[in-house]
């Protein structure tokens, strides 16, 4: 792979937001940061970013699909065009997120294992599978169909960990099922990490759940049960207990703004993972379409059943950014470590994704001055140009 040299306006360096900074990416990584800029004319081992600020890709650990398609459908031609249209966005890498009938999760896993088996796939990269459900509560269940919830299975569990052949990442589950610990206790010894959705725990399950290795909670405030001063439940856990990350999905829709700033400032910078929840309706104009094993019709950027209940949403995550920081009062710089470092850390990959460092993964995006991204580099390579 070429060596290339990026001449940026600026760069966010850990918390740090530099001036004028060069950046050398070989063999698919940084390989030197120095502040300044070079003085060259800009050519094929060259780009100049200097009206840009260039900051670590985004990662979505929480995505059904976008631009008229979606993991479940099955067809892994389709997941290249999928992960082009998450580059256009920012993103960097993405957990592909599966769930519905054992028919469309199935289908899903042998999709993402056979895009994962092309030889360099175009756009983001894909790090793996988020199984939501069907360890979920029939209590919580959002958008998802009744026939889809499970009893906790640790065979079933085990299956599903052969079938995506070491790609299964992150699993979501009500830890007040029966048989939840047995089933947190087997996803650590897969290998696969753990967060809480769709459930209506009380705060004695969540905090037992926690103790137990569980370190996230699926899309806050949504899809779980209520807030009370005397029965705080999952949500009081999820907001006060610092072992846990929380999603959020900032698109203006899901979590009204006060909520946001609400977690934002119980969590802090570190607590906080901006994800999108999007649908294959994500890009797509207004009308009524088929995803997620149900009818959705999307008006106005929300994506609902005939019942009027949220089916995901519709978000992108360079929106989801801006988003957060405007709702939560927080600076874009602190947005963007809630959409790069934390969900690289919670995937346990924050030691070569997830930052702009010397040795890291050459994952970096360039926003122009009115957070437009202008382009898109995964290990090293230009994905997307605006």
């Amino acid at each position: 792979m070429a060596e290339l040299t990026i001449m940026a306006g600026s760069a966010l360096i850990g918390e740090v937001l530099t001036g004028p900074i060069t950046i050398s990416v070989s063999a698919g990584r940084i390989s030197d940061i120095a502040p300044g800029r070079e003085s060259r004319e800009p050519d094929a081992t060259t780009i100049d970013a200097s009206d840009a600020v260039v900051v670590p890709g985004l990662i979505d650990i929480h995505t059904h699909g976008a631009d008229g398609v979606q993991f479940i459908d099955g067809n892994p031609a389709d997941l290249d065009r999928l992960s082009s249209f998450y580059a256009e966005h920012g993103v960097t890498g993405y957990l592909a997120t599966i769930g519905g009938s054992r028919k469309h999760i199935l289908a899903g896993i042998a999709a993402v294992r056979a895009h994962l088996r092309t030889t360099a796939p175009p756009g983001a990269r894909c790090l793996g599978i988020h199984l939501e459900g069907p360890f979920i509560s029939p209590e919580a269940l959002g958008a998802f169909q009744p026939s889809s919830v499970a009893p906790a299975d640790v065979g079933l569990l085990g299956d599903f960990v052969e079938l995506a052949g070491g790609h299964l990442k992150l699993i979501t589950v009500a830890p007040e099922i029966p048989g939840a610990a047995e089933l947190l206790e087997a996803a650590r010894r897969f290998g696969v990490r753990c967060s809480a959705g769709h459930s209506v725990a009380t705060a004695e399950q969540t905090t037992a759940a926690v103790d137990a290795g569980l370190r996230s909670v699926t899309h806050m405030f949504n899809a779980m049960g209520p807030f009370h001063h005397r029965t705080p439940g999952i949500q009081g856990v999820a907001l006060t207990d610092q072992r846990l990350v929380a999603e959020v999905i900032a698109d203006g829709v899901h979590v009204h703004a006060t909520a946001v700033q609400l977690l934002a400032r119980a969590k802090g910078k570190d607590g906080v993972a901006l994800v999108t929840d999007s649908i294959g309706a994500t890009g797509l104009d207004d009308g009524d379409y088929f995803f997620e094993e149900q009818q959705v019709t999307l008006e106005d950027g929300a994506a609902r059943l005939s019942d009027g209940t949220l089916a995901g949403s519709t978000l992108t995550m360079d929106a989801a950014v801006t988003n957060f920081a405007r709702c939560a009062d927080i600076t874009w710089e602190d947005a963007v470590h809630c959409a790069t470092a934390v969900p690289a850390r919670l995937l346990g990959m924050a030691d070569h994704t997830g930052a702009v460092a010397v040795g890291m993964d050459a994952d970096l995006v360039a926003f122009t001055s009115d957070r437009r991204v202008a382009w898109t580099m995964v290990g090293g390579s230009v994905e997307f140009r605006n």
